[in-house]
């Protein structure tokens, strides 16, 4: 019988990434606010699953390996989540290595064009504050850029110089949606379309489909009821699975009380297990 008092929190982020705090933070504000089951999922990253799987065990907090990977479907950014990965597996490994490889040529056309309008930051200052940090993106510059005094906080660096259409932006790497899936599949996980309300119409969801998306993310704090209720009944329309979480990422993002809020139940997780001849 399914315990409808365990809760699951499929979408966070710690500092190997864009998020605040380290993992063993993530884990213990997670078990604090009563979620059972925790999938970190850092930006084209797995770094922090190794130290995770020590940690979750400590916390009892059941642990399901994952990933976000950052794709793009023409002028469209697409985010992958990817769940029960092998992320030991050494090809996916090496093609994590490409992508964060990527991030780090797009942080530098970022920062030269920063240059040109006369902000002197450089990329060693970026990796700098980045610190234990293995995928840089445009958070760790914006945080760069209020440290330096070029903006006065988080979302303003992204209005003034780095959001779309600013005078910095630069697209992240040309992966497509499809690779990604692939990517995932062959690490034996499940691929999942992250907040789609963010992006997506129901024609580049039916072509996803086509390129094996298992499910999509129905929870997330950016997602109205309405929302929720749509994606919901198209993931049941097409034979989906269905995700949720906080997309938690601390800090500058103020979106702690985001923790225990947005979750969905174990029968959830137990579903997914089942499409992969996992015991529950």
């Amino acid at each position: 019988m399914t315990d409808y008092s365990l809760t699951a929190d499929l979408h966070t982020h710690t500092n190997f990434s864009d998020g605040a705090y380290s993992v063993e933070e993530v884990v213990a504000k997670v078990a604090a606010a009563g979620i059972t089951t925790l999938s970190i999922t850092d930006h084209d990253t797995v770094e922090g699953l190794h130290r995770a799987v020590t940690i979750c065990r400590e916390y009892s907090v059941d642990l399901i390996p994952g990933i976000e990977i950052t794709t793009a479907l023409g002028n469209v950014q697409l985010h992958i989540l990817g769940y029960f990965i092998d992320f030991s597996d050494a090809n996916f490994q090496r093609q994590l290595t490409a992508l964060r490889e990527g991030r780090l040529k797009r942080a530098q056309r970022i920062i030269t064009k920063l240059n040109k309008i006369k902000i002197p930051i450089n990329l060693d200052r970026v990796v700098e504050r980045a610190g234990e940090k293995k995928s840089i993106g445009r958070p760790h510059i914006a945080d760069l850029l209020v440290l330096e005094g070029y903006a006065n906080n988080y979302q303003e660096a992204f209005d003034k110089y780095l959001g779309i259409g600013r005078p910095a932006y630069e697209r992240n790497h040309p992966f497509s949606p499809d690779s990604a899936i692939n990517m995932i599949s062959t690490a034996g996980g499940l691929s999942f379309l992250a907040h789609p309300s963010h992006y997506i119409s129901e024609g580049v969801l039916m072509k996803l489909i086509k390129s094996g998306l298992n499910g999509i993310e129905v929870i997330h704090p950016s997602h109205s009821e309405h929302e929720m209720d749509k994606w919901r009944k198209l993931a049941s329309n097409n034979s989906l699975l269905i995700s949720g979480g906080s997309d938690f990422h601390g800090g500058k993002r103020s979106d702690e009380d985001n923790l225990g809020k947005f979750f969905v139940r174990v029968d959830v997780v137990n579903t997914m297990k089942k499409k992969l001849n996992i015991a529950a």
